[in-house]
């Protein structure tokens, strides 16, 4: 009987500890958003150029460096393309990095509406999305299949 109470004890034990490993389907803990938007650039060429410092990340977007726990930016020079994504430091950070892109987005919308329909209709299909404490703005022709990119990575 001993034996049997153990080996339910040991089952009991083992079902626990594989349940707290499975998955939420929840965002990931450690996504390296720089690696995505490589894989990114690496399925879709493009001449853009990186944002390499949160003190760039605050003069382009207005986000503020308290606000970051990591990122990864690039925007084109002579096109509407652009691809951001920030983890913030936490929810009310993730609501204003949000706020910030938003107001580039809405700025990038204008743009198109004043200059090209073309690159209106690109923004149009775009927007800012947030997924826990990750924020993304992706703006181009490819943005669904990038942010599949994206969504995959965090989704890990």
């Amino acid at each position: 009987m001993k034996k049997i109470a153990a080996v339910i004890m040991a089952a009991m034990i083992m079902a626990t500890a594989m349940a707290g490993c499975g998955g939420s389907g929840g965002t990931a803990e450690n996504v390296d958003l720089t690696a995505v938007v490589t894989e990114i650039d690496n399925k879709y060429p493009n001449e853009m150029k990186s944002i390499d410092t949160v003190d760039d990340l605050n003069k382009y977007y207005g986000i503020k460096a308290e606000d970051v726990k990591s990122f990864a930016a690039e925007y084109s020079k002579s096109a509407i393309d652009e691809v951001v994504l920030v983890e913030a430091v936490n929810a009310d950070a993730a609501k204003r990095v949000a706020d910030c892109l938003q107001n580039r987005y809405n700025s990038k919308k204008q743009q198109g509406a004043s200059y090209s329909a073309e690159d209106l209709q690109i923004v149009d299909k775009c927007s800012v999305k947030t997924n826990g404490s990750f924020v993304s703005m992706i703006v181009s022709a490819n943005a669904s299949d990038m942010e599949s990119i994206y969504t995959a990575a965090l989704n890990g």
